[in-house]
C-alpha cells in the first residue's frame, strides 16, 4: 500500500518536468487511457475475459461510479499540481480523502475506528501547516478547490472500489474498468488539447512513466491493500504520497519545505504510523484476496 503510494508521488513531478506546458485534463486523459489499457491486458492475463464480465455483473453501477470518481481525481490532482505546485496540491487532495472516506462510513453508522481518528486530526493540522505561505508559490483558492474535490472523489473511488471486492469481484479487474473507464470518459481532452508535448523526449518519457508506473504498478499496489484494509484506513495510508512529492518538488523543483511546513511533514509521517501499524486481532483478521 506504502509503495504504491510512493509511486503516485512521482505523477505531479513527472507531469511539471516533462510537459509543464501540457493541459491537465489531456495528462490525465493520456495516463489514464494508456494505464488503464496496461490494466487491462493484466487482468485479461491474469483472470481472463471472464473476470471482466464477472466484475460488471457483479456491480455496473459501482463500477460506472468508480470510474467517474477516478476521472475527477485525475484533472483535480494535476489541476491542483499546475495551480499551487506539486508539495501542496497533492497534500492537499490525498489528505484531504481520509477525511472524506470517514465521512462515507459515518454516514453509514460505521466509525472507523481512534487510530484514522487522531491520524485524519494529525493530517488536517498538517494541512494546514503546509498550506502557510513559503514563498514559492501563490497559494490560489481555484487550485485548493481543485485539490479538494479530488480528495472528495479519490475517497468516493475507493469506497465503490472496496464495495466490489466486498461483493466478490478480483481486484485487478476492478482496478482495470475503472482506470481505463475513467480514461474513456477523458478521452475528449485528447481532441481539445495540444498533444505536441508527446513528440518530445521528456513529454513521451513523462506519458510512459505516468501510464506504466504512477498508474500500472502503483494501482496494483493499491487494490492488494485495498482488499485488506478499510477504506478510510486505505486513503489515510496513502498520506506517504504528498511525503513523497514533497520531497521529490524540494530535490527536483526547488519548492521550498521549512519552518512550521515541515514540522506538518513530520506530523504526516505520524498519522502513516497510527495506521500502519494494526493490531493483532485485526492482523488476524485479513480476508483473502483475489487479484
Amino acid at each position: 500500500m506504502i509503495f504504491g503510494a510512493a509511486l503516485w508521488g512521482t505523477a505531479g513531478i513527472a507531469q511539471e518536468l516533462g510537459a509543464p506546458t501540457a493541459a491537465p485534463p489531456a495528462v490525465a486523459a493520456v495516463r489514464t487511457v494508456c494505464g488503464g489499457a496496461v490494466l487491462l491486458l493484466v487482468a485479461l492475463v491474469a483472470n481472463g475475459r471472464a473476470g471482466l464480465i464477472d466484475t460488471l455483473r457483479r456491480g455496473w453501477g459501482g463500477c460506472l461510479v468508480a470510474a467517474g470518481a477516478m476521472a475527477v481525481f485525475q484533472v483535480g490532482y494535476l489541476g491542483a499540481v499546475r495551480s499551487v505546485g506539486v508539495a501542496i496540491g497533492v497534500l492537499v487532495a490525498i489528505g484531504s480523502a481520509p477525511a472524506w472516506a470517514g465521512l462515507y462510513d459515518a454516514l453509514r453508522g460505521r466509525f472507523p475506528g481512534w487510530r484514522w481518528l487522531l491520524a485524519t486530526i494529525l493530517a488536517i493540522v498538517a494541512a494546514g501547516l503546509l498550506l502557510l505561505p513559503t514563498g514559492t508559490h501563490e497559494i490560489a483558492p481555484v487550485g485548493i478547490a481543485l485539490a479538494l474535490t479530488a480528495g472528495l472523489a479519490f475517497a468516493t473511488y475507493a469506497v465503490s472500489s472496496k464495495h466490489l471486492l466486498d461483493r466478490g469481484a478480483a481486484g485487478i479487474p476492478v482496478i482495470a474498468i475503472a482506470i481505463f473507464g475513467s480514461g474513456l470518459l477523458l478521452s475528449p481532452a485528447l481532441w481539445l488539447n495540444d498533444l505536441g508535448w508527446l513528440a518530445t523526449s521528456e513529454g513521451a518519457l513523462a506519458a510512459a512513466w505516468l501510464a506504466l508506473i504512477a498508474i500500472g504498478a502503483s494501482y496494483v499496489a493499491f487494490v492488494w491493500g485495498l482488499a485488506r484494509l478499510s477504506a478510510p484506513v486505505v486513503t489515510t495510508l496513502t498520506l506517504t504520497e504528498p511525503l513523497v512529492a514533497a520531497l521529490l518538488a524540494v530535490v527536483l523543483l526547488a519548492e521550498r519545505l521549512s519552518g512550521l511546513p515541515l514540522v506538518g511533514a513530520v506530523l504526516l509521517v505520524v498519522g502513516l504510523l497510527l495506521v500502519s501499524i494494526r493490531p493483532p486481532s485485526d492482523a488476524t483478521a485479513v480476508p483473502p484476496i483475489r487479484v
